[in-house]
């Protein structure tokens, strides 16, 4: 009996596993793939217009040891809690991460408009590119 109840237990183990995500999920990672990237050069215009509020949402750590110049810091885990604050803002948001497919700082931006603050984008390439390309950094 006990060989039995552990292999249905591991079958259903299995077919969890194996299970389609949830319909929520799929919801929220289609909207997370759909964020609006934006270019360095697309902030850079932005930048030089004072268009734009830039949002490193990477932690507080790695922002102290350099971030793009003018930018706030609002480490991801963060960004709900903190989108009230950014209530009523007119310049073009752009979130940026360090992490592939801007993945980060799309969730940020997905969680802005959660929260009623929508048309954030992501920056694409985020911190790597940024300094990949030997752009300004602010310390």
């Amino acid at each position: 009996m006990a060989k039995l109840a552990a292999k249905a237990l591991a079958i259903a183990l299995i077919a969890s596993a194996l299970a389609p995500p949830s319909v929520a999920l799929a919801k929220e990672g289609q909207a997370i793939r759909n964020v609006p990237r934006i270019t360095i050069d697309e902030l850079k215009a932005l930048m030089e217009q004072k268009a734009v509020l830039v949002i490193d949402v990477r932690d507080p750590e790695s922002f102290a040891k350099g971030r793009i110049p003018g930018s706030v810091n609002v480490d991801y885990t963060q960004v709900l809690k903190q989108a009230g604050t950014f209530a009523g803002e007119k310049r073009t948001i752009v979130a940026y991460c360090a992490c592939a497919n801007e993945m980060t700082a799309a969730r940020a931006s997905v969680d802005l408009a959660a929260k009623g603050i929508p048309g954030a984008k992501a920056l694409k390439g985020g911190w790597d590119e940024w300094v990949q390309r030997g752009e300004k950094i602010e310390k």
